[in-house]
């Protein structure tokens, strides 16, 4: 039965003008060169990412609203509250990318803890029939919240959390994804 299959496999492949040396893969001596799969000047964006999100919440905590990639632009984008003297400063903590300097309303500081808030609410909120699905923060602009009815619940919501930017947004369930 073997010598008969074989046979056939390289009926087939005459047939095809393909020779079995051919047909078979050969094993390559040399490991394939690394393909570049990101974007050119990722890398010099990502370090001066994460050089200004490691200075600047400490150095400007009531101004500074986050940091963002722009890569097929090839340009940081950092959001901050308008500043004396902050620009500059930026700037000079990533001097080898092309920096936008963005306006914001409120720093990361204050969306962060206003999120915390929301966050820590959960049972309050599930309490009172009102399913938050997420809370997040939208770059120096407000404190973004999922809910399944955001046309219900929301006025509820952001009259609870006074003095807080909020937006509410319609939010959808997480789904747990396991390997296997």
């Amino acid at each position: 039965m073997h010598r008969r299959l074989t046979a056939l496999l390289l009926a087939a492949l005459t047939a095809c003008g393909t020779t079995a040396a051919q047909a078979a893969p050969r094993p390559s001596l040399a490991p394939p060169a690394p393909e570049q799969s990101y974007w050119p000047g990722q890398d010099a964006l990502m370090d001066a990412a994460a050089r200004v999100d490691e200075v600047a919440p400490g150095r400007w905590p009531a101004a500074y609203a986050g940091v963002a990639l722009d890569v097929p632009g090839g340009r940081l984008m950092i959001y901050r509250v308008p500043t004396a003297g902050m620009d500059a400063a930026l700037r000079a903590l990533a001097p080898a990318v092309r920096v936008d300097l963005v306006d914001a309303t409120y720093p990361a500081a204050s969306l962060e803890k206003g999120a915390a808030k929301v966050w820590a609410d959960q049972a309050f909120w599930q309490q009172r029939g009102v399913t938050v699905h997420g809370v997040g923060t939208d770059f120096g602009r407000c404190v973004t919240v999922g809910l399944a009815n955001p046309r219900r619940d929301g006025a509820k919501v952001t009259a609870h959390y006074p003095g807080v930017a909020l937006c509410v947004e319609q939010g959808y369930p997480s789904d747990l994804l396991t390997a296997g």
